[in-house]
Parts: C-alpha cells; structure tokens; sequence
C-alpha cells in the first residue's frame, strides 16, 4: 500500500473586482474630507473652538475667528439671487446644488442667507454678529487631525478665487454688483458699480418697435432686437467690463480664442431668472448688468453686444417654436447649421459650439454625451439667425473639436476594454467551476480513503490553480489599466462641461 500524503492546501484567495460599466470614477474612495464637508462650517472642538467655512469652490477652509471675518466670508463667496428665488427657498427649502451655498438678495439691498446642508434651508445673515452667530451655531465639530487635511483659504484682492476690483465701492446713486464664474474649472470673481439713475432710463424706456404702417420692416423680430442692441449716451458698461475682464485674462495668459471664451463664460454663469414671465419686456444689456439676472433673450443681446465690442462677427440664434434664443459668433468650423457662425448657449455654460441636451423652464441643461453630435441639435426646432455682422474670426472651435474627437477615442477604447474585460471574466468564472469540480472529485476519493486518485487530482487542481491564477493576474492589470482610464475620461469630460 502507498504510503498516504497528506495535503495541506493553502486557501485560495480569488479577487473578484467589480467591472465599471458605466465610466464612473469610484465616488467613496475618491471623494476627499474637503468633499464630503463641503458648503459646512466646521468648528475645531480640540482646540478653542474655532469656527471655518468650508468654500464650495475651492474646498478650503476660511476662517471665523470674529464676526468681521464671518461677515467678509458671506459677502466674498455669495451668490446673487432673485427676490422670486429667495421667497420660494424660504418657503421650500433651496435646490441641491445650492447646499452650502451663500445667496445674496442682488434685486433687494443684498440681503445674505446661508443654504444648511444638513436640510437646505436658508438661515438669515444680516449684520456681521448675525452672521458670526448663525455660523457657529451650525457648526459641526472636527478633529486637528481631519482640519489638517482641509487645505486653509485667505481672502485677498486677484485673480482665481478672489475677488478682482475688490476694492469698489459703491456711492450715492450707485450699485454695487459682484459676478461670479468659472472658465477652465477655476473660479472668478469681478465687482463693477453701475449708475442707478441709468439702469431707470433703460428699465423705464418705451420697449416697443414702431414702423409706418405703409412702410414695415421686412422682419419685424430682426429691428425690434436692434432696439435692445444699441447703447445710450453716457453707457461705458460694457468698455468697463471689458477692460477688467481683459487685465484678469492677461494675468492668466489667456490668447485671444480663450479671452473670447472667458467673457462668454462670464455670461453664461449669471443667474437666470425664473420669475420672469414670457411676455415680461426683454432686458438692454446694463438692465442685465445692473440686476446680475435674466432670461435666454436678456443674455444673448449681452453676449451679442459684448461680442460686437470686441469686434467679432455676432449674431443671434432665434427660436421661434420653443421661445429661446442664444449667441452666435463668426467661427472657423464646426460652423451651426452651415451658417458659418457657431452657438454659444448664453443661459448656462457650455463650451462655444456645443449645444445643450436640454431646455428646463427657459434655461438650457443635460450635458450632452451623445459626442458625435454635440455641434448639432435638431430639437430646437426652427431657427432664424438674426443681428448678424461680421467681424473677427473665432478659432476655438478647432481646439474644442479636437477635444471632443479625443472623447469619441477614449470612449470606444473604455468600450473596447470593457467588453476584453466581460470575455476575460467570463472566462475566469468558467474555470473557476471547472477548479470547484476537480476539487470535489477529489473530496469524493478523500472521503474513500482513495489516495492516489486523490492525490492526481489535487496536482490537476493545483496546476489548473495556477493556470487559473496568471488569468487572473492578467485580468488584474487590465482592470487596473481600464479603470485609470475611466477616471481620465470622467475629468476630461468633467473638464469639458466645468462640471
């Protein structure tokens, strides 16, 4: 009789990774402290207590320390908002995007209020101890240890994150208004001061268009938009803006294609206005200005008049079926609809010549994915292209272009691996049967005492082990590989959209 071997196996351990169908980066993982704390204000209870908000944009933390510093962190990060959106919030709690947020009450005297994150409710801050208070008050305790990790803001006058002409203020009979916005996912701030006396001639000026009766334009939509598109004596507003949002673009080293695409952005960014009716009167472009809010028409007169300022050739997108407009400026490709000038979405961001997925109450969202279209959209409806000039060229389109052909590339190569990955794994699950198998054939001779048939069993599952181990390996390093990609397709498009 042989002589019985006794076989200890070793436990084999077999990673199963879950397989990213769907191009999504991890979130848990992936999300930082500053993330997940973001938009509240944290007090550090191992020491005094210090107070810090932590910045929805840049995810640093600025500090609290006395109801002077609470008061400059509410002005320095607020956001406009209408009266309508105020009064709604009030009463039903704020949007989601809005958590953490500070809205400032811009058709009011500028009233702040703070968005809790915990229920989105707004929390009134009106002198510099009300803010301090209602700050603390809110605050949620944290460690050295995890307040370390947060990085630590200072509010100064420049560019990115701060303000830009902080220094403005407003005198009797003026204004004081502060925009916000992002171009290449890095936040900006800019104050202008705008004449109240002005802003009441062109809110109080008769909006109609008037013809003879014997005698009417040819197309009555295109003179009554040249009414909204000419400036009145003494209006500088747009040459100010221009100039500071230059010397801001000359900082950062932006060309002339990204300058055009920073001013644009900065329109795209204002506030819409909800409350506004369909046949409420449009807006001149300093009413706009000057209320930091409007609707698709308001901006692209805005966008339009900017764009004439700057000497491109403009015009504006209508669409009668729907009731929208946008801006459109004189493009090298990827010209819409064979006009020879690209859409620029005025209500919401988007890149210059990619159209939006969607129109919710008046204001364009749904980031397109649908990549091998995005310079097109036929559910707009009908369009009728009106105020054109002609002008400077923009040649952004190009770059913008190849961005989204690089899209459409890594797409198919995450579709590509994804369906290597699904024939591996399918593979792997095949042996993995085929190894419970053996490994209960060679418990049954086990079980019978039969040693050599048991024993060339266990050296077939241990080599199958083997076999099916190097498989996995390989699968391993694939999976690896496919999701780094997935994470840079999701910033690359993240990027795109200044999500």
């Amino acid at each position: 009789m042989k002589k019985q071997t006794t076989i200890f196996l070793k436990n084999i351990y077999i990673s199963f990774f879950l397989l990213l169908f769907s191009f999504l980066a991890l979130p848990v993982d992936a999300a930082t402290l500053a993330q997940r704390l973001s938009g509240r204000i944290v007090l550090q209870v191992e020491e005094s207590g210090e107070a810090y908000y932590i910045n929805t944009v840049d995810l640093k933390r600025y500090y609290l320390g006395r109801p002077a510093d609470a008061f400059s962190v509410m002005r320095f990060f607020g956001l406009g908002a209408t009266n309508s959106d105020i009064n709604n919030f009030l009463k039903n709690g704020a949007r989601s995007n809005l958590s953490g947020k500070i809205l400032l009450q811009v058709q009011d005297k500028g009233q702040a209020y703070y968005v809790n994150p915990v229920n989105l409710r707004l929390y009134y801050l009106g002198r510099p101890t009300d803010a301090f208070n209602v700050m603390r008050q809110l605050g949620l305790g944290i460690k050295n240890s995890d307040l370390n990790q947060i990085s630590l803001g200072v509010l100064s006058a420049g560019s990115g994150t701060n303000p830009t002409n902080l220094g403005l203020v407003a005198g009797p009979g003026e204004k004081l208004v502060r925009f916000s916005w992002k171009y290449k996912n890095k936040q900006y701030y800019l104050d202008q001061v705008f004449l109240d006396s002005l802003y009441n001639e062109y809110k109080n000026s008769d909006k109609n268009y008037y013809y003879p009766a014997n005698n009417p334009p040819s197309n009555l939509r295109e003179a009554y938009y040249g009414v909204f598109l000419k400036q009145r004596d003494g209006d500088d507003s747009i040459d100010k803006l221009l100039t500071d949002l230059n010397n801001l673009s000359n900082k950062e080293g932006y060309n002339e294609d990204e300058f055009l695409e920073f001013v644009m952005a900065f329109v795209q960014y204002m506030p819409y206005d909800f409350s506004k009716g369909i046949n409420d009167p449009q807006n001149f472009p300093y009413e706009t200005l000057y209320t930091n809010t409007g609707v698709c028409s308001d901006f692209s007169f805005l966008a339009v008049l900017i764009l004439r300022k700057m000497s491109y050739g403009a015009a504006v997108f209508d669409y009668p079926d729907i009731k929208h407009s946008a801006a459109a400026v004189l493009c090298s490709e990827k010209s819409s609809y064979g006009s020879g000038y690209c859409f620029i979405e005025t209500t919401n961001y988007f890149p210059i010549g990619v159209f939006p997925g969607q129109l919710s109450s008046g204001q364009a969202g749904g980031n397109s994915t649908n990549w091998a279209n995005v310079f097109t959209n036929s559910s707009l409806g009908t369009v009728e292209m009106l105020q054109k000039t002609s002008g400077k060229i923009y040649r952004g389109i190009e770059k913008t272009a190849d961005v989204v052909d690089s899209i459409i590339k890594m797409e198919k190569s995450l579709v590509d691996k994804s369906n290597e990955l699904k024939l591996i794994q399918a593979q792997l699950n095949q042996l993995r049967d085929e190894l419970n198998q053996v490994l209960a054939e060679a418990d049954a001779y086990k079980q019978k005492g039969d040693w050599t048939n048991y024993n060339t069993k266990i050296d077939e599952y241990n080599v199958a082990v083997a076999e099916y181990n190097s498989i996995l390996g390989n699968y391993s390093l694939k999976l690896e590989i496919y999701n780094f990609d997935v994470l840079l397709f999701n910033k690359t498009v993240s990027d795109f959209y200044q999500n």
